[in-house]
């Protein structure tokens, strides 16, 4: 549900709410609003003179839409309100209810606001460690409680069961054929142990500190990561909570758990990514290979559909992103990158900032153009876009 608060001069007749209540639900028909929280989200001008109310309605920290029209002022005290919030650095904007393109700002903003409530009050769940390659990766338990309602758990691989003394699912091994029937029955007791673990502990998304496992085990993860991001359960590699955050967040939002891949290469307007696993609905052809960097275990070795595709990457403050929209343009596969890879078409000064001010290693691709509605969310979230 939408909180709107409608704003008029002092003593304005009922008939003027209830006309600007009539004309908001038959535009936005398909919204539940509250129209009585002390928290708006949306504050609507019905007329001039209604500065002071509305911004009693206002506090630091929060994003608002403001939204008016041409007739009684309503415009007028909009801008004068927007003006203010502007000068004490409070996140704002100003629509206009009249014009079509601005109604579709709004219901890009109500899509945002309720898809975001869905990250509220669920576990994200650590196995192991944050790999310690990654350096700006980490976000402690505190921030994202705060920005996005999910709790962090830690738990190590000792609390997990040992893999080896369970069956993998018929189903798991008919998905991923491979040469070496054995490299599958193993990576499929892996994805079993991982599936019981997560079950038990009721983690909704998780990531693993995958190359301790491989290292010691000659195991790796890669497949039953695939299989979980295909099951619709977010699931990273490498201990990276910046990118199962972004997983999740891009996830709520779209419908979509994104691919995480490694930034391999940055040019004049293209960026080349690469991994070694890829969840395979979003994949035209999927085959298994070894994992890039050890040559053991398996891993997904896929070709992406071609088409467009949105990428994103948090800093570890949660206080910055960074969001571009691009086309696949190759998926030639090179020796000297992980198994699934594909070349993007981004626009120049995007590339131009990718390459010379990253935040970070992983970036999170998913097919379709995402990028108004996911910076939407960020502005709503109190995240900077700084390609914006």
């Amino acid at each position: 549900m939408i909180n709107v608060k409608f704003l008029a001069f002092s003593g304005a007749p009922e008939s003027l709410f209830k006309k600007g209540k009539k004309q908001f639900r038959e535009l936005f028909s398909d919204e539940d609003f509250e129209y009585y929280s002390p928290d708006p989200d949306i504050l609507v001008f019905l007329s001039g003179g209604s500065e002071q109310e509305a911004i009693k309605f206002i506090r630091p920290g929060g994003f608002y839409l403001l939204t008016a029209f041409e007739e009684n002022n309503s415009y007028a005290a909009a801008s004068e309100v927007k003006a203010l919030l502007d000068q004490q650095g409070i996140q704002a904007m100003l629509t206009d209810l009249y014009e079509l393109h601005d109604r579709k700002i709004i219901q890009r903003y109500f899509k945002a606001k309720k898809n975001l409530r869905k990250l509220s009050g669920k576990t994200l769940g650590l196995i192991g460690e944050v790999s310690h390659w990654l350096l700006a990766s980490t976000i402690d338990q505190a921030t994202l409680q705060e920005k996005f309602g999910v709790r962090l758990e830690s738990k190590s691989w000792a609390e997990v069961p040992p893999y080896e003394s369970f069956v993998p699912d018929e189903s798991f091994l008919q998905k991923y054929q491979y040469h070496n029937p054995n490299a599958i029955a193993e990576a499929g007791k892996v994805h079993e142990a991982l599936k019981q673990f997560i079950d038990h502990e009721k983690f909704d998304a998780f990531t693993i500190e995958c190359f301790s496992l491989v290292n010691e085990k000659k195991v790796t993860a890669c497949l039953s990561l695939s299989h979980f991001n295909d099951l619709g359960i977010p699931a990273g590699c490498e201990g990276d909570i910046c990118s199962i955050t972004g997983m999740m967040f891009i996830e709520a939002l779209t419908g979509t758990i994104p691919w995480m891949a490694n930034l391999i290469k940055v040019s004049i307007d293209c960026v080349r990514f690469a991994h070694c696993t890829a969840p395979t609905k979003l994949l035209d052809h999927t085959e298994v290979d070894t994992h890039y960097e050890t040559g053991l275990g398996t891993a997904v070795s896929g070709k992406f559909t071609s088409g467009n595709v949105t990428i994103l990457r948090f800093n570890n403050l949660l206080t910055k992103a960074f969001i571009t929209e691009g086309t696949i343009f190759s998926t030639h596969k090179s020796n000297f990158a992980c198994r699934t890879q594909i070349e993007v078409n981004i626009p120049e000064a995007d590339a131009e900032l990718l390459k010379h001010h990253p935040l970070g290693n992983h970036h999170l691709v998913v097919p379709g153009t995402h990028r108004s509605l996911l910076k939407m969310a960020c502005k709503i979230s109190g995240i900077e876009v700084v390609n914006s």
